[in-house]
């Protein structure tokens, strides 16, 4: 199924007939973060704009601009990290995904690049006041890292998190000019459990965590191939559970 244009690139008719064909709109998230020294800020934002992209080039899903910001918490000290607060997040997808909806998509996949936590969370609790309030619309919510480990324990990758073997692959595939010199040394923090840290970027002062070293484009084609039939799957069975 040829790719749907980028909503940004459609007139208001050609929209309109967009929408008749196809009740699925996919919204890339991502955030302005730091990724270390090796990784540009934009990586979750990119990473996220080209797997909706290849998505929509399967299911005839059309693609809304991303969201280029989101709750960085974590890494908020670093340079070139923007975090957004939780409420903004919440509010921004809200009603992103209402004015959609109030032109007759039914049917979102709100993917995202960036796995914060609590920037998940806000991601979710939009769809769910959504869904709540319209009983008929269908609302996915996920992120890239949900669907990386299959793929990385078989490489023998283990702990791998921000800016590690995951994202750096990934951007190898996809990016490879946007990635800098040789990765830092890995890194694997060990935030103590339960507690509320101040200053978390302390623990990881090289903005990575994991092992980036173990990045190749080989393994990033494999993820993003793996991530793409993935979603591809949850949108059709999605749509078949009406």
């Amino acid at each position: 199924m040829g790719v749907m244009p980028h909503v940004t690139a459609l007139t208001m008719r050609e929209f309109e007939a967009a929408v008749a064909r196809n009740p699925w709109l996919i919204l890339p998230v991502g955030a302005t973060e730091e990724h270390g020294p090796h990784l540009p800020v934009g990586t979750d934002t990119l990473q996220a704009e080209r797997i909706a992209a290849a998505v929509a080039e399967r299911t005839g899903a059309l693609v809304a601009a991303p969201i280029p910001y989101g709750l960085c918490r974590t890494t908020r000290r670093f340079p070139g990290t923007v975090s957004i607060s939780y409420e903004t997040v919440e509010r921004l997808a809200l009603e992103v995904l209402q004015g959609f909806a109030a032109h007759g998509l039914r049917r979102f996949l709100v993917f995202s690049g960036h796995a914060g936590e609590a920037h998940m969370v806000a991601l979710r609790q939009a769809a769910l006041r959504l869904v709540e309030g319209d009983g008929g619309l269908t609302i996915l919510t996920c992120c890239t890292s949900d669907f990386l480990r299959p793929i990385l324990a078989e490489h023998g990758i283990a702990r791998d998190g921000h800016a590690g073997a995951a994202e750096t692959s990934l951007m190898l595939t996809l990016e490879p000019g946007a990635v800098r010199g040789e990765p830092p040394q890995a890194s694997r923090p060990d935030f103590p459990p339960f507690q509320a840290l101040p200053h978390p970027e302390r623990l990881f002062p090289s903005g990575l965590m994991g092992d980036a070293s173990r990045a190749s484009a080989a393994l990033g084609e494999r993820l993003f191939a793996f991530v793409v039939d993935r979603l591809v799957e949850l949108l059709a069975r999605a749509e078949a559970a009406g």
